[in-house]
């Protein structure tokens, strides 16, 4: 893990360079200096969707339960992601941390329930939003340079994949925390120590089951406000390239949106997916006939548009740190929960 800590990064920043150098720097920063002035609008749609995925996220807390207030999930967010971009751990460092952090508003059973169903709503709408991109370019699209073989087969590979863990993810998910501590018994892994964490993961098991039993429209409204962050993500794409001069309609940016998502995924293992944002920006702008500098000067303003909400989530979480320890004297109802927390933390 160590060794993958620097070599990944290393890989991506070797990738990152090459493709300035093939492509001319003098040019990548000739377009970053035409961007100037667009980029606090950037930064707005972003500020964008990480309401509208907060505000989603509250709708996957019960109706009836107290729920933390919107700004504090907006911080929760932005610090659990902070976790999982500089992290090569595939979202299993960030997402539990989120509900570590609320703590002492909400049992740790709920929010980590809470943070399971609203991941599921994410990728599910994430999942159609690529849907609908790979539909554009099947029906609409005659691109300039096809496809080769083997990377037309890698992503209908990748979508198909996506969409059995979703179904198999809806379908375990009332079950997960059950199951993976019964997956882990099976191997003899710390049996003490597991049967004592069974009741906590039988009690966010039971928070999950009871939510899509009795709150399928709230479910509805996690989905929608996260269909209204994707689409936010294909009007920052919109933004910057018109900025950048490129006559593009919307649909465009969609498609290039969505395909970016896709090859994203592909190496979900990349912290921040240094290197691989940007080379797949070229290779999409390549694969449509448009300008190749302008597709890598899109993935490097969305790179700084990233490093400043990671920079942002690591304050949100110093913040969040210093309130916890200022609070240990006061345990929360669920504190014995965390056991289970500090475990996915710290794996």
């Amino acid at each position: 893990m160590k060794i993958l800590r620097f070599l990944l990064p290393g890989l991506g920043l070797l990738l990152l360079g090459y493709l300035i150098g093939t492509l001319g720097l003098g040019e990548i920063l000739s377009n970053l200096a035409v961007m100037k002035w667009a980029f606090p609008l950037v930064l707005l749609l972003a500020t964008g969707w990480h309401v509208t995925n907060s505000i989603a996220w509250s709708f996957a807390f019960p109706s009836g339960a107290f729920r933390p207030g919107l700004l504090t999930l907006i911080r929760a967010k932005l610090a659990g992601e902070a976790v999982n971009q500089l992290t090569p751990l595939a979202n299993l460092g960030g997402e539990p941390l989120k509900a570590f952090l609320l703590r002492h508003q909400s049992p740790t059973s709920r929010g980590l329930a809470s943070v399971v169903i609203n991941k599921t709503g994410q990728v599910f709408t994430g999942l159609a939003f690529t849907a609908i991109g790979l539909l554009l370019v099947v029906l609409h699209w005659e691109l300039p340079q096809a496809l080769p073989v083997p990377v037309q087969g890698g992503l209908l590979a990748l979508f198909c994949f996506a969409a059995l863990l979703l179904v198999l993810m809806v379908r375990k998910q009332r079950h997960m925390f059950t199951s993976l501590l019964n997956f882990l018994k099976r191997f003899g892994l710390h049996l003490e120590a597991l049967e004592s964490r069974m009741a906590k993961a039988v009690r966010i098991d039971e928070n999950i089951s009871r939510f899509y039993r009795e709150s399928k429209g709230r479910f509805c409204l996690v989905m929608l406000f996260h269909a209204a962050g994707w689409m936010l993500g294909a009007c920052e794409t919109f933004v910057i390239l018109r900025a950048l001069g490129a006559p593009i309609a919307f649909d465009v940016a969609f498609l290039i949106t969505a395909l970016t998502l896709l090859i994203n995924s592909l190496f979900f293992f990349m912290p921040s997916n240094i290197g691989v944002l940007e080379g797949g920006q070229v290779f999409l702008f390549l694969t449509l006939g448009l300008d190749p500098a302008m597709g890598l000067s899109l993935g490097i303003i969305k790179r700084m548009r990233k490093i400043f909400w990671i920079g942002l989530g690591w304050l949100f979480l110093a913040q969040l740190s210093r309130s916890f320890h200022s609070m240990t004297a006061f345990p929360s109802t669920d504190d014995s929960t965390m056991g289970v927390v500090s475990r996915g933390e710290a794996s």
